[in-house]
């Protein structure tokens, strides 16, 4: 495909489309499992695939996209996949990549509508979360809410107030729940 050509414009497109719907390569980058520059490192997996597919035409193989797929979220973003989600993505992309070279971008036009009508619903479930977040931290505090900047406690120390653990007669934990 030529390089603004409407058809490598759609699998271009296509290709953004499945990539920020693959659960996998959204929570590497949401959580940054690729260092500070996760997201760049996606939309440079997403040119290699564009490229790979310009280059290779007609003689794709799912199994060799399944691999590049692999190779790259292991080395990039320190996963190693034990589902079938990137043989999933490769025959995603193969299908788009089919249906575009023949001008047909249904498929890419499938996955923009569902992209798009996920974001809202993205968008406010990352508020909901910020919410409780800032819910769970207040009011418990106590002292430490006097605004001292000096009362910067390494968060991973344990707390005192924190009951030691019930062990019943089977050498089991007892688990029980603060109510809130």
């Amino acid at each position: 495909m030529a390089a603004n050509h409407p058809n490598k414009i759609a699998f271009e497109e296509g290709v953004n489309y499945i990539f920020k719907s693959w659960t996998a390569l959204n929570l590497a980058v949401e959580q940054d499992w690729g260092g500070v520059d996760s997201a760049e490192k996606r939309d440079w997996m997403m040119q290699v695939i564009v490229d790979y597919f310009g280059s290779n035409g007609k003689k794709l193989d799912i199994e060799d996209i399944e691999t590049i797929l692999e190779q790259i979220m292991t080395d990039e973003f320190q996963i190693l996949l034990e589902d079938d989600s990137a043989y999933l993505v490769a025959k995603h992309l193969v299908e788009v990549y089919h249906q575009c070279i023949r001008g047909n971008f249904t498929e890419v036009e499938r996955l923009k509508a569902k992209y798009q009508s996920r974001q809202p619903a993205t968008a406010s479930r990352q508020q909901n979360n910020d919410n409780e977040e800032e819910d769970d931290s207040s009011g418990e505090e106590g002292p430490e809410e006097d605004g001292d900047d000096d009362m910067d406690m390494d968060e991973d120390e344990p707390r005192s107030s924190r009951p030691e653990p019930q062990i019943d007669d089977d050498g089991f934990e007892t688990v029980t729940y603060k109510r809130r």
